[in-house]
């Protein structure tokens, strides 16, 4: 019988990571937004990016060892004003839109389907508006249904409205889920998993990816990296598919700092400096 793979807590299992980091050039370190670097919040518009989180990404991102990133289902236009650093990798939508540290986007869907989406979204709107507590938001080429301020007892009645729906739109949409929210999205090939595999490609040789996420969405990721980079799930239990686990966006934040001041007080001899443009991370 095949033994269930058991992944540990990263803060006491620091020893593997920091001979990893020792042994590579760079860092790639990209990270999901919501319930990884911060806690998840009831109203989804309330999160940003402040405090020792934002101060230890900033300095990582300043790092000449590191690439940093924000892999994320939220739409770039949401998410790059929440964050607000510039020369990182922005992924919005789940990988459909992603922009690189120079600031040049590639969006992986067309003007029509978002169109498609708005009728989906009045849709929705028809069947789910007299739930209270529903927020619907239509993100370009993914339809959100957000149901953290719905009373639990109503939850089903969300679930029902929204498959309803989704039955009309099966062979051009998709259906997937998050912390408290159903989504609709095009369908294809596109995912996290897809993105974090682009910026690999990017990246210079000798580079260390690193991955933090707590959704089923970034299993995605998880599965990309595996054997060839780290993963970490916020608030995964021990037969996750990640390397490693952590509790909470706390937890990981802590491990940054770490991060962060093991690269600052320990540099590989031979290391390049890592400049803007394709070979350094620039490139689409």
């Amino acid at each position: 019988m095949i033994e269930e793979k058991r992944t540990k807590d990263l803060r006491s299992n620091w020893e593997p990571l920091r001979f990893r980091i020792d042994a590579s050039a760079h860092l790639c370190i990209l990270s999901d937004f919501d319930g990884t670097l911060v806690p998840l919040e009831k109203d989804p518009t309330a999160p940003q990016l402040r405090g020792e989180a934002r101060r230890v990404f900033e300095a990582l991102s300043t790092n000449p060892r590191a690439v940093v990133g924000i892999v994320s289902g939220r739409s770039l236009e949401d998410l790059v004003p929440r964050i607000g650093l510039e020369g990182i990798w922005y992924v919005g939508n789940h990988g459909f839109e992603i922009r690189n540290p120079r600031g040049l986007e590639r969006r992986l869907y067309e003007p029509e389907d978002v169109e498609f989406l708005s009728s989906v979204r009045d849709e929705m709107s028809r069947e789910l508006g007299s739930i209270p507590g529903v927020f619907l938001e239509h993100k370009g080429p993914v339809l959100a249904v957000h149901y953290r301020a719905v009373e639990a007892g109503r939850v089903t009645d969300v679930e029902r409205g929204f498959m309803q729906v989704m039955s009309r739109h099966r062979l051009r949409l998709m259906i997937s889920s998050g912390h408290a929210v159903f989504e609709a999205r095009l369908r294809g090939e596109v995912n996290k998993g897809r993105a974090v595999s682009q910026i690999r490609y990017e990246q210079l040789a000798g580079t260390l990816v690193l991955y933090f996420g707590d959704d089923l969405t970034d299993r995605d990721a998880f599965r990309e990296l595996r054997g060839a980079g780290v993963s970490v799930e916020v608030g995964g239990e021990e037969s996750s598919i990640a390397d490693f686990t952590l509790p909470d966006p706390k937890a990981v934040v802590a491990v940054l700092s770490r991060i962060r001041s093991h690269l600052e007080s320990h540099r590989p001899a031979g290391t390049r400096v890592r400049r803007a443009g394709p070979e350094g991370g620039g490139g689409l």
